[in-house]
């Protein structure tokens, strides 16, 4: 909660001062989606300035800039340009879990209406991605 009232000065600088438009923040991770690396370039250098001046904050060794095409890891997903994916990490949980709670209604420790209301956050977070291929794969949809 206070990481959110704190970084509200940098989510303002960003939208209104920068006037970036495609900007996100949750917790202390943010991506900024902009046209040319020189763009990027200069908000990461007004960003940074703005931080250590303002917050007394200082980005950390993994603040970089990558191509659209190349993709970022944010908030468990995997972004580019044209898509949206579960990060691999994400996706080996998942299908542990499954495998999991499968195993547990065969052996009777879980009803499948519980493992679903287990599933169902799971289910929300994983319906921003594209993940037609592992639901296929996972609950055997045609």
């Amino acid at each position: 909660m206070f990481g959110n009232i704190y970084l509200n000065e940098q989510d303002q600088f960003v939208k209104h001062k920068l006037h970036i438009k495609y900007y996100a923040r949750y917790l202390d991770d943010s991506i900024i989606i902009v046209r040319t690396k020189q763009e990027a370039k200069t908000a990461l250098t007004e960003i940074t300035r703005f931080l250590e001046n303002n917050l007394k904050l200082n980005l950390n060794k993994k603040t970089q800039i990558f191509k659209g095409k190349q993709g970022v890891n944010f908030c468990g997903y995997k972004i580019n340009e044209y898509r949206i994916k579960l990060r691999d990490k994400g996706k080996r949980k998942l299908k542990k879990k499954v495998k999991k709670l499968t195993n547990k209604i065969y052996n009777g420790e879980v009803t499948s209406k519980d493992a679903r209301m287990y599933l169902a956050g799971h289910m929300g977070y994983i319906k921003y991605a594209n993940v037609k291929n592992l639901m296929e794969k996972l609950f055997y949809i045609e």
